[in-house]
């Protein structure tokens, strides 16, 4: 898969979304963008002008810079409906969020990382050329437990090795383009895939014309959420109700279980869909942002934790010394 910049992508889409408000046409749009780009999204850019003239569908087209298997998912579903434009404005609104969360995340655990690696190497370097003097004037013979694994000359290179051979290997995933979770626990999960359902739902609403139609159609397609929408279409063919049918799914919100009975009765699904979908939307901005304050506090405690292990290793041989007197 293809590493994509965020911000990159984003912003092509946006251009691309401008120009198209203004009623250019399709080929002068990638013209003009293709124009304007540079380096690699100028080639990317290029690709896609090329799919769109040998008449691809706009949703394969624009695979190239959206790499997101649930955002393409979303695009071919807009695509079949009718309504790119719309689908293709959702997707620029998640990459957005996803690049402020990822900036913030960046700006908050640059420094203490570096910190705690700093701490690390310390730790080794104490450990490989103070500690072997020190403990030429300790016996261990009748210490045993935590401070003979603090007293260990291995300990802090053990640990060091360890922090950064798993962050290579992140780093590594990265750069390859492997898509890292975007949730992390369960409330996040139901927020994504929500917002994903609903939004689905909003844009299929103009194409049938009743609940069990849209929720066939969606299960016709391919992806994460036609596999959810076959279940849900399966338990309302074995005689549930669309609510009933809804709620068994573990990673669906509650909100939308109740908006799909109250849609289906009065028949203003779509617009229910889409009031719902941009109250998911802040409510996922709102999860990011207190995740992320979660985390300054969690780093400054392990960096906190990691400076009280390291003075207590500096001063445990020395409180040895002086009990051996």
């Amino acid at each position: 898969m293809v590493r994509t910049d965020f911000n990159s992508s984003a912003r092509l889409i946006q251009r691309f979304l401008r120009l198209q408000s203004r009623g250019v046409s399709l080929k002068t749009t990638m013209e003009t963008l293709e124009f304007h780009e540079r380096g690699n999204m100028k080639e990317k850019v290029h690709h896609m002008r090329m799919l769109l003239e040998s008449g691809t569908e706009l949703s394969q087209v624009f695979s190239v810079i959206v790499t997101n298997k649930q955002m393409q998912e979303m695009l071919h579903t807009a695509d079949q409906s009718g309504r790119f434009i719309d689908g293709l404005s959702q997707v620029v609104q998640v990459l957005e969020m996803r690049q402020r969360g990822k900036n913030e995340l960046k700006r908050l655990i640059r420094y203490p990382l570096l910190i705690f690696f700093i701490l690390l190497l310390l730790g080794m370097i104490y450990a490989l050329y103070i500690f072997p003097k020190l403990m030429g004037m300790v016996d261990l013979s009748s210490h045993s437990g935590v401070a003979t694994v603090l007293l260990s000359r291995w300990f802090f290179p053990i640990l060091f090795c360890t922090f950064f051979t798993v962050g290579v290997i992140l780093y590594g995933l990265h750069r390859r383009g492997t898509e890292l979770p975007f949730y992390i626990w369960k409330r996040g999960k139901t927020l994504y895939m929500t917002y994903l359902f609903v939004s689905e739902l909003s844009l299929l609403q103009k194409t049938e014309t009743n609940i069990r139609q849209i929720i066939s159609r969606l299960s016709d397609e391919e992806g994460e959420m036609a596999e959810l929408a076959k279940r849900i279409h399966q338990r309302m063919s074995d005689g549930k109700s669309i609510e009933d049918a809804t709620k068994s799914e573990p990673f669906i919100d509650y909100e939308v279980v109740s908006l799909l009975g109250v849609g289906a009765m009065s028949g203003e699904l779509g617009e229910l869909m889409s009031l719902h979908r941009e109250l998911v939307f802040e409510e996922m901005e709102q999860y990011i942002r207190s995740l992320i304050e979660k985390v300054e506090p969690a780093l400054y405690g392990v960096l906190s934790m990691m400076i009280a292990v390291l003075f207590y290793t500096l001063y445990l041989p020395v409180k040895l010394i002086m009990a051996q007197l």
